[in-house]
């Protein structure tokens, strides 16, 4: 180890008691320099100089401000705007403005008062005198002036009045902008299109694309210049706010005009509870028309609750289709299979099962069965099917994608309820799979029943409803979502087709008949369904009841341009003679609203000319000569489907139709449930 020589030790001492001094030294400065600092600082607090200081200080002072982002629009499908926000104004005063003096003040109240008056038309204008007086008597600093908002073009006409003309430092006008939603087309698709508020709460468009809609807020630095005034300023530190996207929607105004009015007038025509209906177009799943409407207790209307998206409920038989497909293409049924309704009343099992016709319908095959939707026909066929094996119906069911969601774009849709034999949590028993057959002891709601029957109208293609389908940014697409197929084929080609023309025929021979026009075809189902109260079973003390009634289908039915669901929910006391019953209850509204769409379109109003691009539209003139056989039935052959239809039913002759084009064949037949005389015509092109 090394050791320091006794000489150096004292060269080193001098050197050390230098550095010391030094040290001490700077410590007493820095001392007496900080003693110096809180001594000053006490001064200006509490000192006569004080208060001029302060105010310097808030001249020069800075803050940063929030710039809010323009949102973008909600469009239609033909970028019409649906839901927009709009700059506004609010009005206030700082009477505590520095340039505001009692000389420009006592000036100028009188003929800003008179112009409050004349312009809001809300109060005299002594009574806006008063009020300001008073106001700037007791130096109100954010004083509202105004009793609403102002746009841009009324705040030009307000800068131009007594007082305010002065200028901000003078007056102490404020006016703070601010951008509320407006949907300049009415309260059109309000539900779906939804909101966002200040509480967080998001709904609809509105809130499942927020992100995108509500761009980027930016930053502005400001300096205080005098009172309460802050001016922006040339920075670095600015951010320029980034503009939401626009948001284009499938939603026609036309079509939801339609389908809105209807819906309206039908639920005070029938004292519905609510009612909804969805308009879909059958080759891509684009919503076209979505409607929502509550009836309160008072009569009036509102639009509260998305009840197609969000509604789940037991359907009742609009359900038999994917139990009819199920039957067809699974258990190889025919139509033409036979089964025994009995007299309306039997028991299967624990279940208890009833039709609605008195005395039954006795033996009629399965399409009989779907044609007047006998719960004892659907029962019987479906326990002879699968009542050794129900799991292998439930499966089939969820092979159909019925246990699925249908993926909407908008939030709240909750996911089917479907039992399963194999699941001890889904409360299987003894009686579900007879229910099930006619719609019971399941739920689903009113788009993902839409989005079954779409799929029978698209030839088996199950399309994912689409209901957003471009994300817009400065007029360029930024984002397209395109349609989405769910299932490419849910069931053989010919267990479709089997279906079809089952559902052809409700419309023809069964409970819909009130749907049958002679200018397009129509496939549907209709379905009723008592609502459950809870675990106090379906029927309350007093014997009232809770309906669902409901209809799906498409048209026309040989070229399906447009899926629909329609369903109300209604209150039955017994003896009310209210109507609850889907075929009464949706099937009209279906028929109003298919029509107005079928005569609206130039499309649909030339269908049998799909192939022939120059061919005019042949109308009908009812004073051409017509053959007449012996007992009295026309001959149609060579007609156009619109003119052989009506030819023939001013004739008193029903009519079934298949192809497409011109009548090429006709047939006088006695159809086996009516017993009545039709005509069968075939079309070629």
């Amino acid at each position: 180890m090394s050791s320091i020589d006794p000489k150096q030790s004292k060269q080193l001492s001098p050197i050390k008691g230098t550095i010391l001094l030094r040290v001490k030294i700077i410590y007493t400065c820095l001392t007496c320099f900080a003693i110096a600092a809180l001594v000053k600082i006490i001064i200006i607090q509490v000192g006569t100089s004080g208060d001029d200081l302060r105010t310097l200080g808030e001249q020069y002072s800075f803050r940063s401000e929030k710039v809010e982002a323009a949102r973008g629009n909600i469009l239609s499908d033909d970028g019409r705007i649906l839901a927009t926000s709009i700059p506004y104004f609010e009005l206030r005063m700082d009477f505590a403005a520095p340039g505001l003096t009692d000389s420009i003040f006592n000036a100028n109240i009188g003929g800003l008062s008179d112009e409050l008056s004349n312009f809001f038309k809300d109060k005299k204008p002594e009574q806006y005198k008063n009020e300001l007086t008073e106001a700037r008597t007791n130096g109100k600093r954010y004083y509202r002036i105004a009793p609403r908002k102002v746009n841009y073009l009324e705040l030009q006409q307000i800068h131009k009045f007594p007082l305010i003309c002065e200028g901000i430092r003078k007056s102490g006008f404020i006016s703070n902008k601010v951008y509320p939603r407006i949907k300049p087309i009415g309260e059109i698709a309000s539900r779906t299109i939804g909101f966002v508020n200040s509480n967080g709460d998001k709904l609809g468009i509105e809130g499942s694309f927020d992100d995108v809609l509500r761009g980027v807020d930016g930053l502005t630095i400001k300096q205080k210049i005098s009172g309460n005034f802050w001016m922006p300023i040339e920075s670095r530190l600015n951010i320029e706010p980034i503009d939401g996207f626009d948001v284009k929607t499938t939603i026609n105004i036309e079509l939801q005009d339609i389908v809105q009015t209807a819906l309206r007038e039908r639920i005070v025509e029938v004292e519905a509870d609510w009612g909804t209906v969805v308009v879909m177009e059958v080759e891509t799943g684009r919503i076209k028309a979505i409607a929502n409407i509550t009836r309160k207790r008072d009569g009036t209307l509102i639009e509260d609750y998305n009840y197609a998206v969000g509604m789940s409920q037991e359907p009742g038989s609009t359900f038999k289709l994917p139990v009819l497909l199920a039957l067809v293409d699974d258990a190889k049924y025919s139509l033409n299979t036979m089964f025994d309704t009995e007299r309306g009343e039997v028991h299967i099992g624990k279940a208890k099962v009833i039709d609605t016709r008195k005395g039954g319908y006795g033996k009629i095959s399965l399409g009989e069965i779907f044609d007047h939707s006998s719960n004892i026909g659907m029962a019987k066929a479906v326990n002879r099917a699968y009542g050794d094996n129900p799991a292998r119906f439930v499966n089939k069911i969820m092979e159909f994608g019925l246990d699925k969601e249908v993926g909407m774009q908008i939030p709240g849709e909750p996911r089917p309820t479907i039992k399963h034999p194999n699941n001890k949590k889904s409360d299987w028993d003894g009686t579900s799979l007879t229910m099930m057959s006619y719609g019971y002891a399941l739920r689903l709601t009113p788009i993902q029943t839409l989005t079954f029957y779409n799929a029978i109208a698209n030839n088996g293609k199950m399309m994912r409803p689409l209901l957003v389908e471009e994300l817009i940014e400065k007029d360029v697409v930024t984002k397209r979502f395109e349609p989405e197929i769910i299932n490419e084929q849910i069931a053989s080609p010919q267990s479709i087709a089997t279906v079809q023309s089952a559902l052809r025929s409700v419309v023809n021979n069964g409970t819909a008949k009130g749907l049958k026009n002679p200018l397009y075809t129509v496939a549907a189902k209709t379905g009723t369904a008592q609502i459950a109260r809870g675990r106090k079973g379906y029927i309350a003390a007093d014997g009232s009841r809770e309906y669902l009634g409901s209809i799906a289908g498409y048209f026309p039915a040989d070229k399906p341009k447009y899926s629909m669901i329609i369903a109300f929910k209604t209150y039955y006391k017994p003896n009310s003679g209210k109507i609850y019953y889907g075929g009464a209850l949706s099937a009209p509204l279906f028929k109003t609203i298919a029509d107005k769409i079928y005569s609206s379109s130039y499309e649909l109003l030339t269908p049998h000319y799909a192939n022939e691009q120059s061919a005019p539209i042949k109308k009908y003139n009812p004073l051409q000569t017509i053959e007449i056989d012996s007992i009295g039935v026309p001959n149609v052959i060579g007609m156009s489907f619109n003119d052989a239809v009506i030819t023939l039913e001013e004739r008193g002759f029903g009519v079934r139709a298949k192809g497409k084009g011109k009548v090429s064949k006709q047939e006088r037949i006695i159809d086996t449930l009516s017993d009545e005389a039709i005509i069968e015509i075939t079309l070629s092109l």
